[in-house]
């Protein structure tokens, strides 16, 4: 599974930001509370040194129930025997006011009154100081996912406004066939790596047009050159097969030599009408009846078909027009049914249906289903026997390309089916 390189690297921010968040989070809320630990502890011990100093030395046995009436947080008790030295606890203690226990800080330490000990009892509510860490804990949370949110949606905006020029030139390099001989027009980028990028790109296409139009140009020249050659060796054995002089095994000959040029003209026919179509050669269109073409062509292919005992049937039930040029549609649909009759069986059936704007042609065969990645190739034989030259179905689906139809092959029930849907003007 492939993943676009913003949503990856967006992804390492995200889980980054969350590991620094759950980390920084509790460490934070712990620290702020040790420190409000540390700051309480100092503040009872001041309590007591005030004690010690202001209030100790004037205090009688008398004044010990007035102080404690008198004083909430720092009581005199009766000396506590296991208290030798300063000890700090936390302990539950009821709050008459609110009713409640409430947690408290207590610092507990000996004291002497006119020779009696008695212990001294200084205590703070940490209630307040609990709650101010939560709030700051929560305060430091809001403002780590306000920061979080707030660079995960700037990265994103400004990697897509960084990165537009690269996708930009992805979707053109996407697009970009070479027979149209047209460059890509990239995106002005003041980013060094993506401007080089382009410059590589450019300077490959640019190879690759003149190499393609080196082969091109090649093809339609040896294609011409071949024409005339190959009329006159045709007419030259026409003539002499009219000779009264040759015999039987010459006959055979020059009858075998007749049938290798003939498919030699053809196959040179075709790869200069595929080069044609790669430069757009038939660009002139009018208004077609695929209907008329189609039983035109049925007329002549069934006589073919004759010979080897093949039934046509057809259903036409529509009158297809179509904005096309008049060769390339002759030369789709006797492609097809060429193919059909090639290779359909001896005492086969070939059906013919139209229906609206689709064109479905199936023949019957003993053969598995066709390889869909390579019956379009060019020079791809279904049967190597075959006397085609392996171009029929790769001109069909270049004529198919060439108007953007489009064309589906499917095996159901024994059958070969070639499907055309035409884009109906």
């Amino acid at each position: 599974m492939t993943n676009k390189l913003l949503n990856k690297t967006l992804r390492y921010y995200i889980v980054f930001a969350l590991a620094v968040l759950i980390v920084s989070a509790p460490m934070f809320y712990f620290t702020t509370e040790w420190m409000y630990s540390g700051d309480t502890k100092e503040t009872l011990r001041l309590s007591k040194r005030e004690f010690f100093k202001y209030s100790l030395s004037h205090l009688k046995k008398s004044d010990v129930e007035i102080w404690n009436s008198m004083n909430w947080n720092i009581k005199i008790i009766n000396a506590q025997s296991e208290i030798k030295h300063d000890t700090i606890f936390n302990q539950m203690i009821l709050d008459t006011l609110e009713h409640e226990e409430q947690p408290y800080r207590v610092l507990m330490t000996p004291i002497v009154i006119e020779n009696k000990p008695y212990s001294l009892l200084v205590r703070m509510n940490t209630i307040e100081s609990e709650d101010l860490v939560k709030s700051i804990a929560w305060v430091f949370l809001g403002i780590i996912l306000l920061l979080f949110v707030g660079l995960y949606f700037i990265t994103r905006y400004l990697s897509i406004k960084l990165w537009k020029p690269f996708y930009d030139s992805l979707a053109q390099i996407e697009q970009f066939e070479i027979n149209k001989n047209r460059q890509p027009q990239w995106l002005e980028t003041n980013i060094k790596e993506f401007s080089r990028l382009n410059q590589s790109v450019n300077k490959l296409i640019e190879r690759n047009i003149a190499i393609y139009n080196s082969q091109t140009e090649f093809i339609e020249n040896a294609a011409h050159e071949l024409q005339t050659p190959l009329a006159v060796f045709q007419a030259k054995l026409d003539t002499l097969l009219q000779t009264g002089n040759i015999t039987l095994a010459q006959a055979d000959i020059i009858a075998f030599l007749n049938q290798s040029v003939t498919r030699l003209s053809r196959l040179n026919k075709n790869l200069l009408l595929l080069s044609k179509l790669d430069h757009n050669h038939y660009a002139e269109n009018e208004i077609l009846s695929v209907t008329e073409i189609l039983k035109k062509q049925i007329d002549f292919f069934s006589l073919q078909a004759e010979a080897k005992e093949i039934k046509f049937t057809s259903s036409i039930d529509s009158q297809l027009t179509v904005s096309a040029n008049s060769s390339l549609i002759e030369v789709l649909i006797s492609n097809l049914l060429l193919n059909a009759v090639r290779h359909t069986e001896h005492i086969g059936v070939i059906d013919i249906t139209m229906i609206g704007s689709r064109l479905i042609l199936s023949n019957t065969s003993r053969g598995d289903a066709l390889d869909e990645s390579k019956i379009y190739s060019r020079f791809s034989k279904i049967n190597p026997s075959s006397q085609g030259s392996g171009l029929g179905l790769a001109i069909v689906k270049k004529i198919v390309d060439h108007y953007n139809w489009k064309l589906i092959y499917r095996w159901e029930n024994n059958l070969h089916l070639f499907e055309v849907i035409f884009d109906v003007q």
